[in-house]
């Protein structure tokens, strides 16, 4: 960084030269003579001066004939610039040093140094907001050492230019070295004590941070964590807060508005871990949920309210805001802190309550001393070499003090606490030895009985398994049963479709025999494969069916028709029914109900629907009905009945018995316009398993 301070200025005095210089040679400026001027001179009587506004400037900026004598009554704002032209003339024969002293309220003071009228310019700056890195004194931001050799003269042009305070002040002041050193050891006689003791108090509080870091690194209890915290809060501030003669302060000062922006969110944080420890310090919690639950937003608010400060500081960056804020802070932190206290002496009954409210007490004693010196309303010589921050300071080393000794009683009363447990752990072995021992010879007592209760429990056991493996053996037999009947078709059927085919190739109709056959083929291959499954798709089943009915249809010719209806959106793929569950219904009502009726157009219907719990099979027919098939009682009817439907029947009994889902069929007439029977019509009820 302090190499590139040489190429700023260089920078910043040639564009000097080439915008101004023909103004600063053409025109004469006021001359000081060393010999003329005092131990300590004001320059707003010996220079000229001009008010401008801030960049960008107008073309005569630097033009003598806009330059006056400081008349008085004249303030420059924020929003302005001073500007100050002269002289400086070493009429000794010796080297002279003298040192400007800028007024602490300025926040940048440009010295624009020649020792050749300008064709030659130094760059210096000096300050409230210029790093203490780049200033000659590491003691001090406001002074600037110039030196003179005999006889020369050098050329200065002065410009304050405030962004932070609302107010410039334009009395820069020459001084000796002589000065200097009466000034600079008049200042720190009179503060000596509060320096080194700023540093002792920041030191104590360090060594109880690392202290406290060390016991939460073994213990990782909480409430170290949040003290440590604060306690790193209040080090980085009083650091903040530590004079440039030392290492720390110094290396502080090197970063002067990062200082003054952090300064009041760093105390909004410290403050809101602070509460965050005193509600684990006193257990708030067990003692005033309420307040526990208002504390607990009520710190990270604050933590959120102190990163807001830091943003909008950032980006307001006056002055007046900043002390305004520092106000509204410190009321609203004041009533909320006596609030609390209030509420906690009401409510809290923790032991550690009294070093809770003596720390209080030194903390609010050193605020309240820090204000009122700082405000000049006790006499300087009562607190002699201190300054007011030494008050604040002091008062939170004593509130941590007594805030460690809290942590240590509060290390004792655990101790305590934890010796009292294993106290009673002990006791409570000795009552669960008794009561073990008692129990043993209870459990003696109970043994013999619960060995016959297991004698007696082991008998029904096998019993139950006997009757278990009886029932296991009887299932088996019924699905052996079923599969059985699954494997048997109607004689009758296959023989008329193989005297069907053998028609077909007698009458060299090659064709319709091969389709008949492959058909057939089809269907006995489909009732095989499906005779080993205890259920099959729908979409199987109505596919067996189809293909049943097709032969049927050769068989019958044109004056029989078959449609099956189901649903577009119907998953046909997904509802599992037993195998052949349909076929022989269709068949029964093909040969009982069609084949005797008159009817040139005999029709068979199957529907399939999808109610709310069950699935609904229909199978109608336009043939001659129950009534009429029973009186002709032809034996090919006898046979059909004996064979398809009661094998039908005694499936559906198995299947029922056997699985959770259910069949119910039912048998009705079909009722025509005139009353009269017009075929039937079987509805059989799948129940959906759950």
């Amino acid at each position: 960084m302090h190499s590139l301070l040489p190429m700023r200025k260089l920078v910043s005095a040639c564009l000097l030269i080439l915008l101004f210089t023909p103004i600063l040679v053409a025109q004469p400026v006021p001359t000081l003579r060393l010999s003329d001027i005092k131990n300590d001179t004001s320059l707003i009587g010996l220079a000229l001066w001009r008010i401008t506004a801030q960049p960008p400037f107008p073309n005569d900026t630097l033009a003598v004939s806009t330059f006056h004598t400081f008349g008085g009554g004249q303030e420059s704002g924020r929003d302005s610039v001073y500007w100050a032209r002269f002289d400086v003339l070493n009429d000794t024969p010796y080297p002279q040093r003298r040192i400007f002293d800028s007024p602490a309220q300025n926040d940048v003071v440009h010295f624009y140094i020649s020792p050749d009228r300008f064709r030659t310019v130094r760059h210096e700056r000096v300050g409230r907001f210029v790093s203490y890195w780049e200033v000659a004194y590491r003691y001090s931001n406001y002074l600037l050492p110039v030196d003179f050799s005999p006889g020369q003269t050098l050329s200065f042009l002065i410009r304050i230019d405030n962004r932070y305070a609302l107010f410039s002040d334009p009395n820069v002041r020459f001084i000796t070295e002589q000065s200097l050193k009466d000034s600079f050891w008049e200042s720190y006689s009179s503060n000596f004590n509060g320096a080194y003791l700023s540093v002792l108090v920041l030191g104590a509080v360090l060594a109880i941070f690392l202290f406290v870091a060390f016991l939460f690194i073994t213990t990782r209890d909480s409430l170290y964590l949040y003290y440590g915290l604060y306690l790193g809060g209040v080090a980085l501030y009083f650091t903040l807060k530590t004079d440039s003669l030392f290492f720390m302060g110094y290396w502080v000062d090197g970063f002067p508005i990062t200082v003054s922006l952090i300064n009041e969110p760093l105390q909004l944080i410290y403050t809101a871990l602070y509460i965050r420890f005193s509600m684990g310090l006193l257990r708030i919690r067990e003692h005033d949920p309420h307040l526990d639950r208002f504390l607990n937003i009520s710190w990270k608010g604050l933590i959120d309210y102190a990163f807001l400060v830091l943003l909008v500081s950032a980006v307001i960056w006056k002055r007046e805001f900043e002390q305004n804020l520092l106000i509204f802070d410190r009321v609203v932190l004041l009533v909320f802190n006596v609030a609390m206290l209030v509420r906690i002496l009401q409510k809290n009954r923790s032991p550690l309550l009294t070093y809770f409210l003596i720390g209080n007490v030194f903390f609010i004693t050193g605020v309240v001393l820090s204000t009122v010196t700082s405000l000049g309303l006790i006499d300087r010589e009562v607190y002699a070499t201190l300054s007011p921050i030494n008050f604040f300071q002091i008062g939170v080393l004593c509130e941590i003090m007594c805030f460690s000794f809290a942590l240590g009683y509060n290390v004792r009363l655990l101790e305590r606490e934890r010796n009292n447990n294993q106290r009673a752990y002990i006791d409570q072995l000795r009552v669960n030895q008794d009561i073990s021992e008692k129990a043993n010879r209870e459990l003696t007592e109970k043994l013999d009985e619960r060995t016959r209760e297991v004698m007696a429990m082991s008998e029904a056991m096998q019993v139950q398994k006997e009757a278990h493996l009886r029932s296991e053996f009887e299932f088996q037999l019924s699905e052996m049963e079923m599969q059985a009947l699954r494997a048997q078709m109607n004689p009758h059927f296959i023989f008329n479709s193989l005297n069907t085919i053998r028609y077909f190739v007698l009458n060299n109709e090659n064709d319709k025999a091969s389709d008949y056959l492959g058909k057939f083929a089809r269907l006995l291959r489909m009732v095989l494969q499906n005779s080993s499954e205890n259920t099959i798709p729908l979409s199987e089943e109505l596919e067996a069916l189809r293909l049943y009915l097709e032969i049927e249809a050769r068989r019958f010719g044109e004056s029989f028709g078959y449609e099956i209806r189901v649903p577009e959106d119907f998953d046909t793929d997904g509802l599992q029914v037993p195998p052949l569950l349909l076929q022989p219904f269709a068949e029964n009502a093909i040969w009982h109900g069609l084949l005797h009726s008159p009817n040139p157009d005999k029709q068979l219907t199957v529907r399939v629907s999808e109610e709310k719990d069950f699935c609904l099979f229909v199978i109608e027919d336009n043939g001659i009905g129950r009534q009429k098939a029973r009186q002709m009682k032809s034996r090919s009817a006898h046979v059909k009945k004996s064979f398809g439907m009661q094998i039908t029947s005694k499936r559906v009994e198995l299947f029922n018995k056997n699985f959770s889902s259910q069949i119910q069929i039912a048998v009705n007439d079909v009722v025509g316009p005139d009353g009269e029977v017009a075929g039937t019509s079987v509805e059989i009820r799948y129940q959906l398993p759950e």
